[in-house]
């Protein structure tokens, strides 16, 4: 019995461990940067990453008054370490607002790319590698 109950207690925090490994993400803001009219902003935001995902950076282009959770995922450039070829740091990524409706992206072109959409919530995107 001693057996069985030791056999069902080590099962259950080796799945609970491994849900939790794979569960929701968790992301950190670096840093955010508002339009001129403060209608739309641009956020920077960590993704810690897990057994399977390495560390990123995401981008997101939000309503201004969007408040953030914590398990966002970015909706407009999302970048990694490239297998370690670069870091990341909050110099990575540079956010500059050309107009209400305009965001320049400059950012380390020795990062890895997943996703660089040109338009996201009615504003331009414009990349700019350095």
């Amino acid at each position: 019995m001693l057996k069985l109950i030791l056999t069902i207690f080590i099962s259950t925090i080796t799945l609970t461990s491994c849900f939790d490994m794979f569960g929701e993400p968790h992301t950190t803001l670096v840093k955010a940067s508002p339009n001129y009219a403060k209608t739309k902003k641009a956020v920077l935001l960590q993704n810690d990453g897990d057994a399977t995902v390495d560390l990123s950076f995401q981008v997101s282009v939000l309503d201004y008054e969007t408040k953030l959770s914590g398990t966002e995922l970015g909706n407009t450039f999302t970048v990694d370490r490239n297998h370690g070829a670069t870091g990341l740091d909050s110099a990575s990524i540079e956010f500059n607002w050309l107009s209400d409706d305009t965001l320049q992206i400059d950012f380390d072109q020795m990062l890895r790319t997943f996703i660089q959409q040109k338009r996201v919530n009615g504003v331009a995107i414009i990349y700019k590698p350095r």
